[in-house]
Formats: structure tokens, sequence, C-alpha cells
């Protein structure tokens, strides 16, 4: 518990750092602080996971793998657009990597999670809503932009139907961190597409670092508490 703790504390003064670099315009230590953050949630993974099938481990770190890359390809995304498509790819690819991850804890996870139909279609039509009013503005990014929308949405799915919420309340960090996930991809269509924010890197940042954490501590939390359980089917 007190190493969990550690990885938390360390995360949270990297990830302040970083805001705090974005703030200030120091290049370098931005690149830097958003480089560790990944590995700082990896290795808090790794070491609270000892006895976990490798399949749920694998997974989990594929996501932050990608992320992570995504991360560095956004950083030079002004530089060139050909960056943004490759971090939208590699964020594809995080996210794929998440809903394996999810997945596989909901079909371990007797008895399954019902589905919750009024998150499926109130989430949907909260998304569809935002993608029509950014269409106009998307261009050529449009398909890339529709194919990782859909992809985030069935992240999102996947995260609130791999727990049954009131039996396994570590199940909300990773809800509670895949909503503002999707908070961030909204605010990164429009910073990137329809009107630059002031101070949008910063909240970008804030609300992805935030949702990372968010994800990867409830995932970790209930593979802890059910550590003799959760086996390969």
């Amino acid at each position: 518990m007190r190493k969990a703790s550690s990885f938390h504390l360390l995360y949270a003064a990297t990830l302040s750092v970083h805001l705090s670099a974005i703030f200030f315009h120091l290049d370098i230590l931005t690149y830097v602080s958003k480089f560790l953050l990944p590995f700082i949630l990896a290795a808090s993974f790794i070491t609270g996971t000892e006895g976990i099938p490798a399949i749920f481990r694998v997974s989990l770190l594929a996501a932050l793998f990608f992320s992570g890359f995504g991360d560095m390809f956004l950083l030079f995304s002004e530089q060139s657009p050909l960056f943004f498509i490759c971090g939208l790819f590699t964020f594809m690819l995080s996210l794929l990597s998440y809903i394996g991850f999810f997945l596989k804890i909901r079909y371990t996870n007797y008895p399954l999670p019902l589905c919750k139909w009024p998150f499926i279609l109130g989430m949907a039509a909260g998304i569809i809503a935002f993608i029509f009013l950014m269409l106009p503005y998307l261009g050529q990014m449009t398909l890339p932009i529709l194919f990782f929308s859909v992809i985030a949405y069935i992240m999102l799915q996947s995260v609130m139907h791999a727990f049954r919420l009131k039996d396994q309340p570590s199940g909300w960090y990773s809800l509670a961190g895949a909503c503002i996930y999707i908070v961030s991809c909204m605010l990164i269509a429009i910073h990137y597409f329809y009107l630059p924010l002031e101070m949008g890197t910063f909240f970008i940042m804030l609300t992805y670092g935030i949702a990372q954490w968010g994800m990867v501590t409830g995932g970790l939390r209930y593979l802890q508490m059910r550590r003799g359980y959760a086996t390969p089917q």
C-alpha cells in the first residue's frame, strides 16, 4: 500500500511539473515530464500486479506504451500535420488496448455486469451531437476523427460494463478516468480544429493526465482485490 502511495505521489508531482512547464513555456522540461508520465503508471501497474495473469498486464501496458508514443507525436503536431496523424493512429492503438484490458476484466467478472442502456444511449447521443457540430471544421481529418470517436466510445462502454460498481467501487476510478478521457478528446478537437483555446494545451494535459491515472488505478485496484480470482478463461 505504501509503495502504491509513493507511485501516486510521484505521478502527481510529475504531472504538476509538466503542467508548470507548459504554463511557463519550458519546452525541454515539457518533453521530459510528458515522456515520464506513462512510465510511472506502467511501473505502478507492474509492481502492483505480481501473480496476475499476463494477458491483463500485457494489454494495459500496451495501452500505456502506445499512449506514450501518441504524446510524443502530439508535442510536434504544430510543426507538421503528419505528427498529428501519427499521434491519432497511436492513440487509436492505445484505446484498442484499453478495450481489450477492460473486456477481459468484464468476461472474467462473474456474474457479468448488466448492460446499462441509459448510459449506452446517452453517451452515444452526446458524442454524435458533438461530432455533428464539429464536422464542418474537420476537413480532410473527418474520416480519421470519426474512426477515433467510435473507438473512444467503445472504450468508454467497455469500462462502464467491466465492473459491478455497487460491489466493486474500484471501478469508479476507471469510469471517471474514461469519462475525463472523452472530455480531453473533445478539448483536443476544439483546440485543433475549431478555435485555439487559451491555455488549451494545459487543460488538455490536465484532463488527459487525470484520465490515464484513473483508468490505470481502477483496473489495478480491481485486479488486486481479485488477485486469485481473475484467471484466464
